[in-house]
């Protein structure tokens, strides 16, 4: 998986994406002025989500599947983030919660792996937030305000 921002991201989005990627486990690419279409090159048919702003604070993510298509678009605010990164992970999160995005995040995220029943690493997801959590203590949290599920080739953001 990768993770990359908008064109010019503010601080607080580059910060955001770096905790995404060590809570993933994954990459964290600068976006600079590169094309969506050097983006998706980039994730080497591997999930991609941007996070893009509003008002210049980090305000929404895309996610796109290995074949470059948009599956979900959520907006968002961050709700508190931790003081410092987390350790990059080495484990699958499980992912759980009441909300209709576990099923489409677990299959987009981790298609090919299995959730570690015994990971220290969890996201939960719930009616307005999640939470990013390890050993049950909670590094971060989105408060959601909105979500989209895209069927076929709609354009996300």
């Amino acid at each position: 998986m990768l993770i990359t921002s908008s064109r010019k991201p503010s601080a607080g989005t580059r910060t955001l994406c770096k905790y995404l990627a060590s809570f993933f486990g994954c990459e964290y690419c600068n976006r600079g002025k590169m094309s969506m279409g050097e983006v998706l090159t980039l994730s080497h048919n591997m999930p991609l989500i941007v996070v893009g702003e509003y008002h210049g604070n980090p305000g929404s993510m895309a996610f796109y599947d290995p074949t470059g298509f948009c599956v979900l678009s959520i907006y968002m605010s961050v709700l508190n983030s931790p003081s410092d990164y987390p350790a990059k992970s080495s484990v699958v999160p499980l992912i759980s919660g009441n909300n209709e995005l576990v099923p489409i995040l677990s299959d987009l995220l981790f298609s090919d792996l299995k959730n570690e029943m015994a990971s220290p690493l969890s996201l939960e997801i719930n009616d307005d937030r999640m939470d990013f959590k390890e050993n049950n203590t909670i590094l971060f949290t989105l408060r959601l305000k909105s979500h989209m599920i895209f069927e076929g080739d709609e354009t996300c953001l």
